[in-house]
């Protein structure tokens, strides 16, 4: 998986909450993109992107990567999250909680077996 833009608090707790967790690999941590939305190619099955702009997301998964990960928004402050997978398609989650964290990047297949 790979991290964007988790800094601040509820980036911090994102970040803690990943690496309890012993099946789940950080394989690349990258700062926001700007309103370009220029984010370069990631190598993970997901991405949690932290205080997303959804039109930046749909703009780089339309973009002409090789490789489309899904990606774990979290909007709103972390009030809400929504995952964009990759036709892209997005689910609403509803309130973000740790638990509802690690359950979503359970449910797309990104911890290995």
């Amino acid at each position: 998986m790979a991290l964007v833009g988790c800094s601040g608090l509820l980036g911090d707790i994102i970040g803690q909450t990943v690496a309890a967790q012993p099946d789940l690999d950080v394989v690349a941590e990258l700062a926001s993109p700007g309103r370009e939305g220029t984010l370069p190619e990631v190598d993970a099955d997901i991405v949690v992107w932290n205080n997303a702009d959804e039109e930046i997301i749909a703009q780089w998964l339309a973009g002409p990567s090789r490789r489309v990960p899904r990606v774990l928004a979290t909007l709103v402050d972390g009030q809400q999250a929504a995952l964009w997978e990759l036709t892209p398609h997005r689910t609403e989650l509803g309130a973000l909680s740790p638990d509802t964290l690690i359950q979503t990047i359970h449910d797309t297949g990104a911890a290995p077996s």
